[in-house]
Order: structure tokens, then sequence, then C-alpha cells
């Protein structure tokens, strides 16, 4: 075996590797706790210790040695150079956790606000479905008075009695829109003609009727509450031509001799 591969031991029985370098032919490489125990026996470090020792005792006294090179007022300015950092620092870590709790905040808010916009697509459904049953059970009532109106007349064969029980049943009826639901029927014949209430569907002449005035309604219109749910559909009165208009006259004269 060559002597470079051989162990040694030094006076504290420590085992000596050596280990060719690119700077020196031979370094030798001492154990942390062989460097303790150097340090413990006579507070003196083996001058044979690592290079990368040194280099880190050198970085660690450079900004002492820099330090030493300032004066008292630019080390005060550092000190405070570095409050203001820490400050900052802190600032920025405060900013930090408030987005984050407001980040948290605004996930629950968008989780609250999804859950309430389906509770109302749910409700209004619900109310679209169910909406009209009150009405229902007030139609289904006339619908009952009508089956005995009925029944009554089949059994007595009396057809005057049916059209007077079916009078009652529509005066019932009427009166449960306009009282209750506060449907009400638009007023056409002998009126002025009104767009928003009534549906011209034809004109003609009238010597009964004024100009732009309801003659006839083929359809009765209703209004709930302020809003026209059906429009009448009527006849208007238009002005008379003027060969009407003069054989009216005669007449007139006709019937004064």
């Amino acid at each position: 075996m060559s002597e470079s591969g051989k162990k040694q031991l030094n006076e504290d029985g420590v085992v000596i590797k050596k280990r060719n370098s690119p700077l020196k032919n031979t370094e030798e490489e001492i154990s942390i706790d062989a460097l303790d125990r150097t340090k413990r026996g006579n507070g003196k470090v083996d001058s044979e210790q690592p290079a990368s020792t040194n280099v880190e005792t050198e970085k660690m006294s450079s900004p002492l040695k820099l330090l030493e090179t300032l004066s008292e007022e630019e080390v005060k300015a550092l000190l405070d150079a570095k409050g203001v950092i820490e400050e900052q620092v802190a600032a920025l870590e405060e900013k930090n956790r408030l987005i984050s709790e407001y980040e948290d905040l605004l996930k629950r808010k968008q989780a609250e606000f999804e859950n309430f916009r389906k509770r109302v697509v749910k409700e209004s459904e619900d109310y679209k479905k169910y909406a009209v049953a009150e009405m229902a059970l007030d139609i289904i009532t006339v619908i009952d008075n009508f089956e005995r109106a009925l029944e009554a007349a089949e059994s007595s064969k009396d057809f005057n009695a049916l059209h007077e029980g079916i009078l009652m049943i529509e005066k019932q009826l009427k009166d449960l829109l306009e009282k209750k639901y506060e449907v009400k029927m638009i007023e056409t014949v002998g009126k002025e003609f009104n767009p928003n209430l009534h549906d011209a569907l034809m004109m003609e002449e009238s010597e009964e009727y004024g100009v732009d005035t309801v003659v006839e309604d083929f359809q009765k219109g209703y209004i709930m509450h302020d809003r026209v749910i059906r429009s009448a559909k009527v006849k208007v009165a238009k002005a008379m031509s003027s060969t009407d208009q003069g054989n009216s006259n005669n007449n007139d004269e006709n019937e004064e001799e």
C-alpha cells in the first residue's frame, strides 16, 4: 500500500486522511469532533484547519470591519433605515393577511349569493306554479253551482229555472272577480273610443251615435287593478257621407211637415 493510502493518527488519536488537491499536493481534513476537542483543550485551533473555515470567518468579520469605518451619524442612519424597512415589512405582512381574509370572505359571499339565487329561482317557480291556487278554488265553487243548476234542470225539466240559475251564477262570478280580484269589465257601447281600452274591428256610419263612439262590442274587455288584461273588441261610429247626410236632412224635414 502507498504512503498516501495509509491511515495516520495525530497526538489526540484522531484519524487524519490525506487527499490530492488541485491547489496543493496534499490537504489534511480534521473531523469536527477533533476540532472541538482541540478548542476545549487549549483554546487554539489547529493551523491545519480547512480553508473554508477561514473564508467563513472572514465573511463574518467583514461587516464588523465595515461598521468600524462608519461614523456615528451613518450608523444611526442605518439603524433608522432598518427600522423603516422592518415597519414596511410588517405593514406588507398585515396587508397580505387582510388580502387573505378578504379572499376567504369573498368566496363565502359568492357561495351565499349562489345559494340565495337558487332559492329565489325555486321560490319564483313555486309562486308561478301556485299563484292562482286561491282563484282556482273560487272558480271551483262556481263550477259546483253550475253542476247543481244542471242537476236541478235535469230533474225538473224547467228551462226558466235553469236560466235563472245560470244568471245567478254569472252574477256570483262577476262579483267575485270585481270585489276580490279587482277585475272589472270595460265599458263599451256609448263610450268614446279609447285605443288603450278598445280594439276597433270595424267602423260604421251611425245616426244614433256620434263620430268615434263605440256602437257595439263583439267581445268584453277587462281591467285588473290599473292594467288592461284584455281589450274590448268593438265597432266604432264614423262620419256619415255627404249623400247620406242630405238624405237624413230631407227625412227630418218631411217628418216635420
